[in-house]
């Protein structure tokens, strides 16, 4: 555990640093907490929910691995903003009078779509997904849903190569495992289109691997042609060719729009149009759609010519939920850094205006309490405030084991402490939470 003396204010504070867990990621990413104690089943768990399963450890074991599951929650798009983007698509908010004329209409009046989807929302949506990883597009779909009791919809098909994200998509939609698809390189699209029967797919969805593009990736783009991961975007094209979808909704990360990149995106975008569709795009920034979380992307709709309108974006909307709103209460040790990484980080914010010291104490909110009482009252009794951090670390030093870690150690063993001004400290700051 880090104590924080700060000389500014005199204040004590005792904190552990540590990653997020997967349970917290999955909530940054808008995923419900029933739904995420599904994608953490166990391996007994997933035997009885996913078809065929055969799984390998004891039945109490993760079925899917810490590391996995970090690695699909960063690779998901957040539903918060994909529900809002579908809130714009089937159920748009009325538009001001003033809003609904573009400065252009008396120049290109060709040009101008309807205001409101012309495609009426009736009967089930079909939707088809694309590098799908665990299908926060079709959990999307579910929050729509359960905001308008008139929006049904189903999944005809979904397609991804990572063996994690199709066995978490199993666990979450096992209705829909026999719809997999599998590598998007090798899809008979004339068969899918064969197996809906004739149906309109409503909604095609496709979020191409950013690796290429991604200013932590190799940058090596997404040119049609090319062995890139992020080119296999063009096989989208093929889809759309023989499916005809009404709408295509495709996320990626904000590089795609990038001076570097745009003018590949452009040649995509007039791939689309050439097929007969309808694009608007935008980057969208979770943080504007009540995540907090600073995660901007872009999203681009392409509307097929006989269903398009003029599409808006969804409006920002007031950030309430904090960070600490997506934290657990109980965490595992293992998500705390490492006395190593802690170390580097004492050494990287000791500052003339504050001093870090840490003390080998498992972090919970009463230890933290009762260490600030002991250090507090410490503290006042030695004077220690007027001195100078360097002169306070070294009495801390000193101090640690023959003063503070004894006080606390019986504290722990007995329940309370013996010093009842050191008790009467520790509840007035439990009390403060």
């Amino acid at each position: 555990m880090i104590t924080k003396f700060n000389f500014k204010d005199k204040t004590i504070k005792s904190y552990a640093i540590r990653k997020l867990t997967p349970f917290e990621c999955f909530r940054l990413m808008g995923v419900r907490d029933d739904v995420i104690r599904t994608m953490q089943s166990t391996n007994a768990q997933a035997a009885e929910r996913v078809p065929d399963y055969k799984g390998k450890g004891k039945a109490e074991d993760m079925f899917i691995s810490a590391s996995q599951q970090y690695k699909q929650a960063g690779n998901s798009i957040c539903v918060d903003v994909l529900t809002a983007v579908y809130q714009q698509l089937w159920y748009p908010k009325e538009r001001k009078p003033e809003a609904q004329t573009s400065f252009f209409a008396d120049f290109f009046p060709e040009d101008q779509l309807p205001v409101y989807p012309v495609d009426k929302n009736d009967g089930e949506k079909l939707i088809l997904t694309t590098f799908s990883g665990y299908d926060s597009q079709l959990m999307a779909a579910d929050v729509l849903a359960q905001q308008h009791p008139d929006f049904r919809w189903t999944c005809v098909g979904w397609s991804d190569i990572d063996k994690y994200a199709c066995q978490m998509h199993d666990l979450i939609f096992p209705q829909f495992a026999d719809k997999a698809l599998g590598d998007i390189t090798k899809i008979d699209w004339q068969q899918v289109k064969n197996n809906v029967g004739g149906q309109e797919i409503d909604l095609f969805t496709y979020s191409s691997p950013c690796q290429d593009i991604s200013q932590a990736g190799k940058q090596m783009g997404l040119k049609e042609g090319s062995d890139t991961r992020s080119a296999l975007l063009w096989r989208v094209a093929d889809a759309v060719e023989v499916l005809r979808p009404k709408y295509l909704l495709q996320e990626n990360v904000a590089a795609l729009v990038s001076e570097k990149f745009m003018p590949d995106f452009q040649k995509w975008l007039d791939k689309l149009s050439s097929l007969g569709y309808v694009s608007r795009w935008a980057r969208l920034n979770a943080k504007d759609y009540g995540v907090p979380q600073n995660r901007d992307r872009v999203f681009c709709l392409s509307m097929r010519k006989d269903v398009a309108f003029d599409y808006q974006f969804p409006a920002p909307i007031p950030l309430k939920r904090k960070l600490e709103d997506v934290l657990q209460e109980e965490v595992d040790t293992r998500f705390f850094l490492k006395d190593e990484a802690v170390s580097k980080f004492l050494q990287a914010n000791d500052k003339d205006t504050c001093v870090f010291h840490q003390f080998e104490i498992e972090p919970s909110h009463e230890n933290a309490m009762a260490l600030k009482a002991i250090l507090t009252l410490y503290l006042e009794e030695t004077h220690l405030w007027h001195c100078t951090p360097q002169e306070l670390q070294e009495q801390l030093s000193s101090a640690h084991e023959d003063i503070i870690m004894p006080l606390f150690n019986d504290w722990k063993e007995n329940g309370k402490f013996s010093n009842p001004k050191l008790e009467s400290m520790y509840h007035q700051f439990l009390e403060r939470k």
